[in-house]
C-alpha cells in the first residue's frame, strides 16, 4: 500500500517544530551568558535594562523564523494571548513612520510592557539576547555583542537559509510582527472600518428622522 504524502499543514507543522527546536538551541548559549552577566553588579552600571528597546536606541531587526517563534509563543501561552490586544495597539503606533523594507529604522518595541520584554524567557530574538552593556563595539563604547552573539547571528542566518531559502530578509521587529499577526491586524482594521461605517449610518438615519 503506497504511503500517503504529507499534507501541506502537516509539512508546515514539521518545519515549525524542527526550525523552532534548532532556534532554541542557537539561543541557549545567549540565555546562559545573559544570566551570568546579569548577576554581576557592574552589568547594568545604573542603566535601565530595557532602554535599548525604546525608539531613541532601538533599530533591532529580526529574521522570519524569530518572528514565527514570537507568534507561536503568543498562540500557545494563555498569558501572552491575553496581552495580545495591547501589543497590537503598540504595534499600530510603532508602524507609524516606518517604511516597509529591510533597512534599520528606529521604533519603540511593541513587546515591551511595563518595562519588561514579554517574550524574554520564551521567544526573545537573538539580537536582543546578545545586545547588552559592557561590550565595546560602538563609537560611544556602551553597547555591543559578544563573540557568542556573533556566532549566534551566523547560525540564525544559516537556519533561515535552510528552511526558507536565500531570499528572506531581516526587518525591524514591528514589520515582522505585522506579518506574523496579519490575521489579527486585518481583523482589527476591518472591525474599525465597520464601526466607523455603522456610526456614519446611524448619524445619517437620525438626520433623516429629524428632517
Amino acid at each position: 500500500m503506497p504511503r500517503k504524502r504529507p499534507t501541506r499543514s502537516s509539512a508546515n507543522r514539521y518545519v515549525d517544530e524542527a526550525s523552532m527546536k534548532e532556534l532554541d538551541q542557537i539561543r541557549a548559549p545567549l540565555y546562559r551568558e545573559l544570566e551570568k552577566l546579569s548577576k554581576e553588579t557592574s552589568y547594568q552600571a545604573g542603566k535601565d535594562s530595557h532602554l535599548c528597546c525604546t525608539r531613541k536606541y532601538n533599530q533591532m531587526r529580526i529574521s522570519p523564523l524569530e518572528a514565527r517563534s514570537i507568534a507561536i509563543a503568543f498562540r500557545e501561552n494563555p498569558e501572552l494571548r491575553r496581552g495580545l490586544p495591547a501589543v497590537l495597539d503598540r504595534l499600530e503606533e510603532s508602524l507609524k513612520g516606518l517604511s516597509d523594507n529591510g533597512e534599520r529604522q528606529s521604533f519603540d518595541c511593541p513587546l515591551l510592557e511595563k518595562g519588561k520584554c514579554m517574550v524574554h524567557n520564551i521567544a526573545k530574538p537573538v539580537g536582543c539576547l546578545a545586545w547588552h552593556p559592557r561590550q565595546y563595539s560602538d563609537p560611544e563604547g556602551e553597547y555591543g555583542f559578544t563573540g557568542k552573539g556573533w556566532t549566534a547571528f551566523a547560525s540564525r542566518d544559516g537556519l533561515n537559509d535552510k528552511y526558507l531559502g536565500p531570499d528572506w530578509k531581516l526587518r525591524v521587529i514591528p514589520l515582522w510582527l505585522k506579518r506574523v499577526f496579519s490575521r489579527e491586524v486585518n481583523y482589527r482594521a476591518r472591525s474599525a472600518e465597520a464601526g466607523g461605517t455603522g456610526a456614519r449610518r446611524n448619524r445619517g438615519g437620525k438626520n433623516r428622522g429629524r428632517n
